[in-house]
């Protein structure tokens, strides 16, 4: 897929969330699906779908319990398929067909001894590392773990990983909330903080190569 098409891919379900809040579950039940089945999530990052939903469950605009059902169950169910998928094409065929995605082949390594070390423990820290979330259940499925372990572990990453984009929603509501009834110090404080990125671009770097 190109970058213009995911982009406007991307665009069009933020639209869609905004006009139809109520059908917002199955936006994100999709999204979370898609970021985690068959390898899609290294061409389709869902972040920015889950940010602005979350954010409008801040305002009470969508259910919170329903955003962490919906996107809970998708990544859920995204990671079993991918299990199922790693533990049909093994190792070997994984490795030449994560090549194809552009996963080199230190990432790739990377991937497999984060797997080896931790394990199906990795399946609920694995999701926060933007390169292993799509490609863990693959590998780990590559590698063939005990099924209901996987499961167990699965289960219990989806809902945290839900969870957290909720905690980081509720963040930036606030922060925009307090940027927009503080007006005049929000305005102080960006040009002070580009004011001195101006600074030390064009003069931080020249005194570091003297």
């Amino acid at each position: 897929m190109e970058l213009s098409a995911l982009y406007s891919f991307v665009e069009s379900s933020l639209h869609f969330i905004e006009e139809h809040p109520k059908l917002t579950c199955l936006i994100l039940f999709g999204w979370s699906f898609l970021e985690t089945a068959f390898l899609l999530g290294l061409v389709l990052p869902a972040e920015k779908v889950l940010i602005l939903s979350s954010v409008l469950v801040s305002k009470g605009v969508v259910s919170p319990v329903s955003f962490v059902l919906c996107v809970s169950a998708g990544t859920f169910l995204g990671y079993q398929l991918s299990y199922f998928m790693g533990d049909f094409i093994g190792e070997h065929y994984l490795n030449r067909l994560f090549s194809k995605f552009g996963v080199s082949e230190e990432e790739f390594e990377k991937v497999r001894r984060f797997v080896e070390k931790r394990g199906e423990v990795s399946l609920i820290f694995g999701r926060f590392i933007p390169v292993v979330r799509p490609t863990l259940p693959v590998v780990i499925g590559a590698f063939e773990p005990s099924y209901w372990k996987f499961t167990v572990y699965n289960g219990i990453g989806a809902l945290l990983w839900a969870v957290s984009y909720l905690f980081l929603g509720n963040l930036i509501g606030k922060l925009i909330s307090t940027i927009i009834s503080h007006k005049l110090v929000s305005a102080v404080v960006i040009a002070l903080t580009l004011l001195l990125y101006f600074l030390w671009r064009n003069y931080g770097k020249d005194k570091k190569n003297v």
